[in-house]
């Protein structure tokens, strides 16, 4: 396969991004889909489905296909607009702001694995049926060493390229698909429309097994994920993908269909029975339904022996072994696809999204799939599946029988899980992006994605219980690994692919200080005010300044495109670092930049020995541009800028001011800006509550008042029926505030008031600047700035700091816990 690879430059070096050639084209897609769906699927699940509820398995197809069908059409929506690989995983994750996406990106890379590994194990369990006799291969030689054979190879077609695999599914899917053929030619020879019509008789009212068997057959029509997942391959992908998805979807159910009725002819024929007991697999007519039910994964295989001949039995056991090889080819490819997108979005390690350097494939994607397949393979039909035997299950250890059957019942909860969180991505999609070009629209939108919400959970309801509880413990254990993972320092390559670096003006060693305070400038009004604050915070710490601005771009745009827009954010920086407040100025530099050599280095500012330097950076999220800069630099405290307004009903000071408030790992502060800038500060308001926040907002009044002399009032509000001891330990708690203020004036008092944010935005007129500490929320949120600082940031009239102190008390369980119940 040829690919293409964009180069990105970053700091400190190149960054290089790749991505892959389209090179699979209607034929190519349709392959997919159609070689996923037709193998081990229609070989082994349609004996199972007949063994369980006879003719009306195909009312079990019909069931899985229509659920199918509902979460196909947001496949094919999503395809169209984000043509990218990843599939499923990738719709989520550009439509919902979390990093709960991640759960259904490892639901995936599990779930393609398991379905894998069902194809292969497949094939291990026919290829020692059928062809260990026929090819004379000692018994001693275990039955899973073919099937791991066959896993080497598709691994290493996967890891020569994509072209190569196109090619092969193409000429497989066609092959097989002839067979299918011969094999209802030969079947419906022995057509009795009345062994059907009792069979459906007979069945008609099993519901229970009914739906369980539509929840086992379910993973023969995930083809279409298949597809949807290599769109960053496909030509055309807003055409090419919806087509492929349903045709292939409507072909193979139509041929479920008629090989349910072919099996169901067999197994009612009394020349089937009789060739059974000639063949010495059963002793007598009567035994013929155990005899079934016990080997139902290879049901067909004998009807095809039983219609076609000894030459056509082993026809048709070739071409199913071939059927089960491309199937699990396509889910490898798959797969692997999905752990690139994971390492894009920095929800899996780095490593993952490395192309080889003579190949250009995803090569640790391949093989950490290929892993996982191994793993399954041996757990389920190694170590507690027995294998094929003549006497059939075969129990593990403990008791515990899982095979084939068991290996697809856990593929369909992992991708099943999957699927209800795509559906809900649709009407998510619609609510935020309402003007995206849509080439292809899922229709009465949302009722169509909730009633396949609905009967995705229906589906998961009627998993086996086995799989559903190792299902279950599969996703506690990728939950603790990203909360493992993600608990590690990153490195800088990481946060730079998220969020570039396009310019920064760093400072020379010899302006190195122990503290840095970063400002993100998003209002060019507020540009001399934020830097008066930045700059006496930062002189009275001896520390330095990071100013930093940040191209935002919409989900759906590349980052490379950020660069056209870098000029607009570049002189919000040079505002900012031309300030000079009577100081110096030293011209020496330090100038990185990415992708953006034309541009002219901008000199270091030194302010009164305050190093100030300047960063721009290109991103979908702002708030993850400002927090991945604190991150990478390990800043102190950021400073930022607020309007007095909320973007959204449910955000306190704005969506991504809460976010940064939430997240940072340094302290914050939020400036409400009421002056123009420039302007002497001669007297500053500070409520007392008490708290490291409040101990933090007197040391920030007294970094802002020392260059001016300035006074500060330290206060606490009082009702009118507080207790005379509830007045002496508040004015006590003010004594002990205003003794750590030092070498500028300071004052306390009481003031008496029934509202206390009425009566400090009553008294903060008097005042140049009020400074307030942050307050507790709930038990389940992050100390953020909410009721009392926000109410008197949003009323003052003059211009409110309200201040956090980072205490790093919140573990990253908490952070998710207060995502879910956002």
């Amino acid at each position: 396969m040829g690919d293409k690879v964009a180069e990105t430059d970053a700091v400190g070096g190149s960054d290089i991004e790749s991505e892959l050639d389209r090179d699979i084209g209607i034929v190519g897609a349709v392959a997919l889909g159609v070689g996923t769906m037709i193998a081990a699927g229609i070989f082994v699940l349609s004996g199972l489905a007949v063994s369980n509820v006879g003719a009306m398995a195909i009312g079990s197809f019909l069931i899985a296909a229509i659920v199918a069908s509902f979460t196909a059409f947001a496949y094919a929506e999503f395809a169209a607009i984000y043509p990218e690989s990843g599939g499923g995983y990738m719709y989520v994750a550009n439509t919902f702001d979390s990093d709960l996406t991640y759960i259904v990106g490892w639901s995936m890379i599990l779930g393609y694995p398991a379905s894998a590994a069902f194809y292969l194990a497949s094939f291990s369990d026919w290829f020692y049926r059928f062809l260990y006799p026929a090819l004379s291969i000692p018994k001693a030689i275990p039955f899973w060493v073919a099937g791991l054979l066959v896993l080497g190879l598709l691994l290493a077609v996967n890891l020569k390229g994509t072209e190569e695999t196109g090619l092969f599914q193409i000429i497989v899917t066609a092959l097989k698909v002839g067979l299918i053929i011969l094999f209802l030619y030969g079947g419906f020879q022995a057509f009795d429309a009345s062994v059907a019509a009792t069979s459906f008789a007979e069945n008609a009212t099993n519901f229970d097994s009914l739906f369980l068997t539509s929840a086992l057959v379910f993973i023969t029509f995930f083809g279409f994920e298949a597809i949807a997942t290599n769109a960053e391959e496909i030509k055309e992908p807003g055409r090419t993908i919806p087509r492929a998805i349903f045709f292939s979807m409507g072909f193979v159910t139509v041929v479920y269909a008629l090989v349910v009725l072919v099996i169901v002819f067999a197994i009612n024929n009394n020349g089937f029975i009789e060739s059974l007991i000639e063949m010495g697999r059963i002793g007598a007519p009567a035994g013929v339904e155990g005899y079934i039910e016990a080997n139902a994964e290879v049901a067909m295989a004998l009807a095809a022996q039983y219609y076609l001949g000894g030459f056509g039995f082993y026809v048709i056991i070739v071409g199913a072994l071939f059927s089960m090889l491309s199937a699990a080819n396509a889910t490898i490819l798959a797969g692997s696809r999905v752990k690139l997108a994971m390492s894009r979005r920095n929800h899996l390690p780095q490593q993952f999204e490395d192309l080889h350097p003579t190949l250009n494939t995803p090569y640790k994607s391949v093989l950490l799939t290929g892993g996982f397949i191994l793993l399954y393979i041996l757990f389920f039909t190694v170590l507690f599946g027995g294998g094929p035997t003549a006497e059939g299950k075969v129990t593990g250890p403990f008791g515990l029988h899982l095979g084939i059957e068991s290996i697809a019942h856990f593929a369909d909860f992992m991708l099943l899980g999957g699927l209800i969180f795509v559906n809900l991505a649709i009407i998510q999609s619609r609510r935020k992006f309402p003007d995206i070009e849509r080439a292809f629209e899922v229709p009465f939108v949302p009722w169509v994605p909730i009633i396949a919400v609905l009967a995705n959970f229906a589906l998961l309801a009627n998993v086996e219980q086995s799989s559903l509880i190792l299902g279950l413990v599969a996703e506690v254990i990728g939950v603790a690994f990203w909360f493992a993972w993600k608990s590690r320092s990153r490195p800088v390559q990481e946060i730079e692919r998220e969020t570039p670096t396009v310019v920064a003006e760093r400072n020379p060693s010899g302006h190195e200080r122990d503290y840095q305070l970063v400002v993100p400038i998003a209002n060019p009004d507020h540009v001399e005010q934020m830097m008066s604050t930045a700059l006496d915070i930062a002189r009275d710490r001896n520390g330095e300044v990071l100013v930093m601005s940040v191209v935002d771009l919409p989900e759906q745009t590349p980052l490379e495109e950020g660069y056209q827009y870098v000029d607009e954010q570049r002189e919000v920086l040079r505002r900012a670092m031309a300030l000079t407040d009577g100081g110096g100025t030293e011209a020496e530099t330090e100038t990185e930049a990415s992708g953006l050599n034309d541009l002219a280095e901008e000199p270091n500012t030194t302010v009164q020995d305050v190093p100030i330097s300047g960063t721009v950076r290109i991103g979908h999220h702002i708030d993850d541009a400002i927090l991945n800069t604190i991150e990478q630099y390990e800043a102190d405290a950021v400073l930022m800028g607020w309007s007095g307004q909320s973007s959204r009903r449910e955000a306190i000071l704005g969506s991504i001011v809460d976010t940064v408030v939430e997240d940072a790992d340094c302290d914050v502060l939020v400036e409400r800006i009421r002056s123009e800038g420039g302007e002497t500060i001669d007297s500053i308001l500070l409520p007392a509550a008490g708290g490291p926040h409040s101990e933090f907002a007197a040391e920030v009044a007294q970094s802002i008042a020392r260059p001016s002399n300035t006074r500060i009032d330290v206060v606490r509000v009082v009702k009118p029926e507080m207790t005379k001891q509830d007045r002496d330990d508040a004015r006590e708690r003010l004594e002990s505030t205003t003794a750590t203020i030092t070498d500028t004036p300071a004052e306390h008092h009481l003031i008496e008031g029934k509202s206390v944010v009425d009566t400090l935005v009553d008294e903060s007129k008097d005042y140049d600047l009020t400074i307030v500490g942050a307050t507790r929320a709930g038990p389940l949120q992050q100390l953020i700035f909410g009721t009392i600082p926000e109410q008197i940031g949003r009323k003052s009239e003059s211009t409110v700091i309200m201040v956090k102190r980072y205490l790093d008390i919140k573990s990253k369980a908490t952070r998710l816990l207060d995502q879910t119940f956002e």
